[in-house]
């Protein structure tokens, strides 16, 4: 009984004196306050960010990346707002700057190897086939020797893409057209536009800004290139078309980031070194350890090495290839629909320019035979029918809304109606009873070229409405 008196009166003593303790610890606020025991929680903190720093390292998923970063700006507003976790809140930011670094790393390596080293097989550019649900065909691709094994190549990614069973699901499943849709990008913008959302929340602004001035540049390089092969492989229209295509596209995904994608680089010019290292030598005079502006040293630098700066607008230079695109197709189409006319004209302008501007030469010319005129309107309008409703069913493969393909098909058919103008105008300055242009001969060919002008403008708006 003593000794249980006695440990009773030990737990009494020791009660005031926790409680003298946890006053000293606690603040007003219940918030920790000493010195030492911040001082451990900071390094516990230290050490837990090296070890989930070791982790990120290893991260290769976007998604994941991203996740983290989301999930730990949450944790770290959390966390600021108390004294007791502002360790962890400056650990949790060290986290995500690791995890930043990391996916910019890794986004930057998937559009270098997506995108500026991309190397399109046939079934990528299978163009107007993929539109029209042709298979693609296997292809041999050769890959590279460096690249790790453990990471799959695009082509694989892409036959995964291409297999995917989402593809062949219900074609009344909006969710499948619009997957349908997607798969029929171009992979290199395919890849920029997806890459680039994923980042945008979860990076800088600064730093999302400049890796989508280089990807955008990319994409669009590797779109002209790939225009190129089209044109080879499907010809003039589908090479056009795709191209307008990608490049509408790529601007409209584009706009909702809200950037400017404009720079400024510099570069150290060395083109005057020499001179200057020779004016250096040759100067007896030279002050190398003056404290002033006029220190040989420091006029080396200053005449050896000057700062090139330049301007890159990667927006304006979408706008340019988008500009440049349209008139291609617009040039391309008139020229393709007026058929034999449009060598006529060119025939034409070529003799009067040859003349300086006299009508002797023109008059006096053989495709100026009045037959063989008759017989170029008559042929253009003969095929003129089936070349709009071929360019009609391009522009409605390529292009889903009617709208852009009215406003691509207006400057067409402007420039259309300018050079029958032309024609007439050539066949106008023909004398009658010159070259075959008998009686009557005139008014045949005005009455085709009206009928060509009409039949063009009334297909064209009917094809527009449609």
């Amino acid at each position: 009984q003593h000794n249980n008196t006695n440990n009773n009166n030990n737990n009494n003593n020791k009660v005031p004196a926790a409680a003298t303790l946890a006053s000293q610890i606690l603040s007003e606020d219940s918030t920790f306050r000493d010195a030492e025991f911040q001082s451990m929680l900071g390094g516990l903190c230290s050490s837990l960010h090296r070890t989930i720093r070791r982790g990120l390292v290893s991260i290769l998923d976007l998604d994941v990346l991203c996740q983290v970063v989301s999930v730990l700006r949450e944790e770290r507003s959390v966390a600021n707002k108390s004294p007791t976790t502002m360790a962890a809140a400056r650990a949790v930011s060290g986290v995500i700057q690791d995890a930043q670094e990391r996916l910019i790393f890794c986004a930057n390596t998937a559009l270098h190897k997506e995108v500026v080293r991309f190397k399109p097989t046939p079934a990528d550019l299978n163009y107007p086939g993929k539109f029209l649900g042709e298979k693609p065909k296997a292809a041999i691709v050769i890959e590279d020797d460096k690249r790790d094994s453990k990471e799959p190549s695009s082509t694989e990614e892409r036959k995964e893409e291409v297999n995917d069973p989402s593809a062949t699901s219900d074609p009344n499943d909006a969710v499948a057209a619009q997957l349908r849709v997607y798969e029929s990008w171009f992979p290199p913008m395919r890849s920029v536009l997806r890459i680039l959302s994923k980042i945008f929340r979860v990076v800088e602004p600064r730093v999302f800004e400049d890796i989508a001035l280089q990807s955008v540049q990319s994409c669009t390089k590797s779109l002209k290139e790939g225009s190129i092969y089209i044109l080879r492989a499907s010809g003039q229209i589908h090479a056009d078309l795709f191209l307008v295509k990608h490049l509408l596209i790529l601007r409209e995904q584009l706009s909702p980031f809200d950037i400017q994608l404009r720079s400024v680089e510099r570069q150290l010019d060395f083109s005057e070194a020499g001179k200057a290292v020779s004016r250096f030598l040759a100067n007896r005079n030279r002050r190398l350890f003056s404290m002033s502006t006029e220190n040989a040293l420091i006029t080396l630098l200053r005449e050896g090495v000057s700062v090139q700066e330049s301007s890159v607008d990667s927006k304006r230079d979408l706008e340019d290839c988008l500009r440049s695109a349209c008139n291609d197709f617009i040039e391309h189409t008139s020229s393709s629909l007026l058929g034999p006319i449009a060598i006529f004209v060119d025939q034409c302008k070529n003799a009067v320019g040859s003349g300086s501007g006299s009508t002797d030469v023109l008059i006096k010319a053989p495709f100026m035979n009045a037959v063989l005129v008759k017989g170029v309107f008559s042929k253009a309008l003969e095929n003129l029918e089936g070349a709009l409703e071929n360019v009609s069913k391009q522009m409605h493969l390529y292009l889903e809304n009617t709208a852009t393909q009215s406003i691509l098909m207006k400057p067409v058919v402007r420039k259309m109606t300018r050079s029958l103008e032309e024609a007439r105008r050539f066949v106008g300055e023909v004398p009658d009873g010159a070259n075959n242009w008998e009686e009557g001969a005139k008014e045949e060919v005005l009455k085709l070229s009206e009928a060509f002008e009409t039949k063009v403008k009334s297909t064209t708006s009917k094809h527009g409405t449609r």
